[in-house]
């Protein structure tokens, strides 16, 4: 077991461990007896607590409707971390002034010293056991699952977050840094302000390396498609996403080597058919690497989204999502991954269910609600609805996928593991209210009750007008 120590906390803060969260006391200095595997520890000030006022990047702190909830307003920090019965103790310390957990090697030697002086006794007076804050139980469950698609590739950690696995809630991706920068100094030259900088930027303000930044694999959904390809091709794989997604594989896979005969690498011609391109798809056996390393970048973006409230990852986590659930062909050639991709996926919404504070292991709507995470609410609506429930509609295009999918005479076990597993999704989404199988009541009539009126009125589930294209959703000629 492994115990983490967090020093200079400021008291009745907001602190969290994987999906468990609670307000610090006086007496607070870490959590005891982690279980191995990959763990999330977040922290953020509360508004009785502010952060150095120096601090050009601190804290909104005054909104006009503030949330009951001070702690999701503020600016979070948090980081990733790794337990093993080999790293009995982990420190980190809270700097005001930066509003980061400072690493060990970051921390005075004196304040080190004194911490492994008194190990003895920290461990006995001032830390929260951690199976006491996993309440309920299922909190270790569903985070477990997460965790271990992460740890089946650290390196991905690494590659995102850098050796330090650190993230802040305002860190974003080197693209959306670069085209902030790009923005800001074409503004520059055209209003004729001073640059930003001066004539010149200074070293290590390149626009990139002058701030870390979140290392995700940059996935362009509006080019789906090989970078030669025209005409039928661009079709296929615009309507397929199965390329884009083999081709990710390929890049995050480092040992990728191509097992296939050499006539099968000819390139698309005028004549070629949706089936002849399919073919061309790499063997999912020699992408294993990559695989890996897709599911544990989804798991990242999902608890920096929901956790850290992290806009960046938020927007990861859809894209991710999006060249998944669509890529049909890559559904028969690479049904490994999805059988992993779906158990994720289930197990992100029962995160949700325990961050919303509900329990996700229960079909009783009579049940007593669990302590949850508290977390920016737009957030968390992002990932359950998106506003126009974009996630329902990917489950249920990807179900329509599924079932039209024949193995032949001969079974192919990941398949029919994906099918179960499946399955299993579509019980957890009923406890949203999710129905993936299209077969349900969109509109009908409804009867008032005699106190309300009596009589009858039409009603229909909202987004359909959207799904159907109706009212203000529905196509028009537009004259040129």
């Amino acid at each position: 077991m492994t115990a983490l120590i967090l020093l200079d906390l400021p008291p009745s803060s907001f602190c969290a461990i994987d999906l468990a969260s609670f307000t610090t006391a006086p007496r607070f200095r870490g959590v005891r007896n982690i279980p191995p595997g990959i763990h999330f520890c977040y922290f953020s000030p509360t508004l009785d607590h502010p952060a150095d006022p120096s601090n050009t990047e601190s804290r909104i702190t005054e909104l006009d409707n503030a949330s009951s909830n001070p702690s999701s307003l503020h600016f979070r920090a948090g980081f990733f971390f790794a337990a093993s019965p080999s790293t009995p103790f982990i420190i980190r310390k809270w700097c005001a002034k930066t509003e980061t957990l400072l690493l060990e090697s970051q921390i005075p030697a004196v304040d080190v010293e004194n911490v492994k002086r008194n190990l003895p006794e920290i461990h006995r007076e001032y830390l929260s056991p951690y199976e006491k804050l996993q309440v309920p139980e299922e909190k270790a469950v569903v985070w477990n699952t997460l965790a271990s698609a992460i740890g089946r590739s650290q390196t991905t950690l690494t590659r995102i977050l850098g050796s330090n696995w650190t993230c802040e809630s305002a860190r974003e991706t080197s693209w959306e840094k670069k085209e902030l920068d790009d923005a800001i100094r074409s503004k520059t030259e055209i209003t004729g302000s001073r640059p930003m900088y001066g004539p010149e930027k200074p070293p290590g303000h390149d626009g990139v390396t002058g701030k870390e930044v979140l290392n995700y694999t940059r996935i362009d959904l509006k080019r789906t498609w090989p970078p030669n390809a025209m005409g039928r091709e661009r079709t296929v794989w615009a309507r397929d996403r199965s390329w884009v997604l083999t081709n990710i594989f390929q890049r995050l896979s480092p040992d990728y080597t191509d097992h296939r005969s050499q006539d099968a690498e000819s390139r698309a011609t005028a004549n070629s058919t949706a089936e002849s391109l399919f073919g061309d798809l790499p063997l999912s056996e020699s992408t294993q690497g990559g695989q890996a390393a897709l599911l544990a970048e989804v798991a990242i973006a999902f608890v920096l989204s929901v956790l850290l409230a992290n806009y960046s990852s938020t927007i990861q986590f859809k894209h991710v999502l999006e060249i998944s659930l669509t890529a049909s062909e890559a559904v028969k050639s690479h049904a490994g991954y999805f059988v992993r991709l779906i158990s994720v996926i289930e197990n992100m919404l029962k995160a949700a269910k325990l961050i919303l504070g509900e329990k996700a292991g229960s079909d009783d709507d009579d049940d007593e609600e669990g302590a949850g995470v508290p977390v920016e609410e737009g957030v968390l609506e992002e990932f359950v609805s998106g506003g126009d429930a974009w996630l329902i509609k990917l489950l249920r295009g990807f179900n329509r996928e599924l079932q039209d999918i024949t193995t032949g005479e001969t079974q192919d076990k990941d398949m029919e593991k994906l099918k179960r597993n499946f399955t299993e999704l579509e019980r957890t989404c009923r406890r949203f209210g999710w129905y993936l199988d299209d077969q349900y009541v969109r509109k009908g009539m409804v009867d008032l009750p005699a106190e309300e009126g009596g009589g009858r009125v039409e009603v229909e589930l909202e987004d359909m007008e959207g799904e159907d294209e109706r009212g203000e959703f529905a196509p028009v000629i537009v004259e040129l």
